[in-house]
């Protein structure tokens, strides 16, 4: 796991769809959604689930959103 991989998921929480963080972070909706495929398998978690509202943390998403917050913030 790297700050990258935190940055995109960060993003993808906060604009709760990948071409939303895609436009945010300036990157291709297919590598967000990429990076967030290899950040579940290396977790061995789902972290998010795609609702008619958009993507919604899963538990373990709101775990590490805690981890990655804090993690940002004392960046």
């Amino acid at each position: 796991m790297n700050w990258d991989d935190m940055r995109i998921f960060l993003s993808v929480v906060r604009e709760e769809s990948l071409s939303g963080a895609a436009r945010a972070l300036r990157l291709d909706p297919a590598t967000v959604g990429r990076r967030i495929a290899r950040l579940e398998h290396d977790l061995g978690a789902v972290l998010f689930v795609k609702s008619p509202q958009g993507y919604v943390a899963t538990d373990a998403g709101e775990r590490l959103l805690t981890h990655a917050s804090a993690a940002e913030t004392a960046l």
